[in-house]
């Protein structure tokens, strides 16, 4: 039950970090999260500790939690691991397609591109459209159909499963990302692995920006 429970907050402080309830810079005591939470300290506590182990939230002593102040050389690792594993994705993805133009990949990509632009209004759900943003770059890995790089998804590393990093003070538009998805998919589909791969970089870098 308590496993479930952990689970349980893990997934309520994810959802308020979507919701811009936990914004960077604030600093939140555990009896108010709970509180807010409904929740008892134990199973947040333990949720909190995983989100400490992601590095997406900082234990402060005695003072409370922050979501996690990434360092230059964290952003560094991640702009390098995105571009490395996710550039040898697209440049593969477009060579392939060269080959396959029913590639199942680039069919999702393409339905997943459709989605995206209809959720450009910064009016509408961050979370369905993070979701989608998200789902785009898993896509990208599933692609090699490889264990080891389908796995990478849950990696601490790379850009995945940040929503935060959209609401730095350097906001990203919703706009912006999308068109960096939109060059991405369209080189593969020209089967131009060089420029599949100066695509992904350009995003990555616009995401490097954002810190």
């Amino acid at each position: 039950m308590s496993f479930l429970l952990k689970d349980e907050a893990y997934d309520k402080i994810i959802q308020m970090i979507n919701d811009k309830k936990l914004i960077y810079g604030e600093i939140y005591s555990l009896n108010v999260l709970t509180a807010t939470m409904d929740m008892s300290k134990t199973p947040v506590r333990d949720a909190i500790q995983k989100l400490v182990d992601e590095k997406r939230i900082d234990i402060l002593p005695s003072r409370g939690i922050r979501l996690h102040q990434i360092t230059k050389e964290e952003v560094m690792q991640h702009y390098h691991f995105s571009c490395a594993i996710e550039g040898y994705c697209v440049a593969t993805l477009a060579k392939t397609y060269q080959k396959d133009k029913n590639n199942p990949s680039v069919k999702k990509l393409k339905k997943l591109m459709e989605q995206m632009e209809k959720m450009l209004d910064e009016q509408k759900n961050f979370n369905e459209y993070f979701a989608v943003d998200q789902q785009f770059h898993l896509e990208l890995l599933e692609s090699l159909k490889d264990p080891y790089f389908s796995s990478l998804k849950h990696s601490s590393m790379g850009f995945y499963n940040h929503p935060e990093i959209q609401f730095t003070d350097n906001k990203l538009s919703r706009k912006e990302v999308c068109e960096c998805h939109r060059k991405i998919l369209s080189a593969i589909c020209e089967g131009d692995s060089a420029d599949a791969y100066e695509a992904l970089l350009e995003h990555s870098y616009v995401m490097l920006k954002a810190f």
